[in-house]
């Protein structure tokens, strides 16, 4: 045991009996708090993205417009971050916006292991309650969540056209 980071939420703050009385030590001991579910949270997924983005940019850097780019004499660093990055990030965002449902979906045991008060906890407790699960709670719960997929979709389609010219609405 390193003693490095905690593994379990600090109690609620109590604003009626003990305000806090520096909002830096306040916001800084729960962005410590919230180092270890983060990471959980999100190495599983930048890992896939870091090698998506290396096979596509791989793929991309053999196209011919790359190399009509290289003739014209354009540097190797405008001609990877003008084209091939460009281009390259669409599939990233595709997937990006695919891996937002299981980072949500993994919230459900980070939070539950981590003893954190969110959604995922809250859909923890919904399942495990004493009575049966709480299916008007779960109903919206899930409602929220696909709600949140539908967004992050949505914002994916409007970066789509906003990076690919070719790309046009309406």
């Amino acid at each position: 045991e390193l003693g490095w980071f905690p593994t379990a939420l600090e109690q609620p703050i109590q604003w009626n009996r003990n305000p806090p009385t520096n909002i830096l030590e306040l916001i800084s001991g729960r962005l410590y708090h919230l180092v270890m579910p983060t990471m959980t949270l999100v190495l599983f997924s930048v890992a896939g993205w870091i090698l998506l983005t290396r096979a596509v940019v791989l793929e991309t850097i053999n196209d011919d417009y790359v190399l009509t780019a290289r003739a014209k004499g354009l540097k190797e660093r405008t001609i990877l971050y003008k084209h091939v990055l460009k281009n390259a990030s669409l599939p990233l965002i595709t997937s990006i916006a695919l891996s937002f449902a299981s980072i949500i979906s993994g919230a459900i045991i980070t939070e539950t292991l981590f003893s954190y008060r969110g959604m995922g906890l809250l859909t923890y407790k919904a399942i495990m309650s004493g009575g049966g699960p709480d299916l008007p709670l779960l109903n919206a719960i899930f409602y929220i969540l696909a709600l949140c997929v539908i967004i992050a979709n949505f914002l994916a389609d409007i970066l789509y056209g906003i990076i690919d010219p070719r790309i046009k609405y309406g």
